[in-house]
């Protein structure tokens, strides 16, 4: 779950966006978004990966 965290922050910042700008794309709560993708070993739940993973790969 870590890797894919850190994929995720990865492709963030590539894309020069934020994570709170990622939230409100998905409609989803940034302060909340901001913890789930903090480094750390708590998961993040599959949907809110896949919806992030979605938004960043169109």
């Amino acid at each position: 779950m870590e890797a894919q965290k850190l994929e995720i922050a990865k492709k963030i910042e590539e894309k020069g966006m934020t994570v709170e700008q990622v939230a409100e794309a998905i409609q989803f709560d940034p302060n909340l978004l901001s913890l789930y993708l903090a480094d750390d070993a708590y998961p993040v739940p599959n949907r809110i990966m896949d919806k992030v993973s979605g938004y960043l790969n169109n």
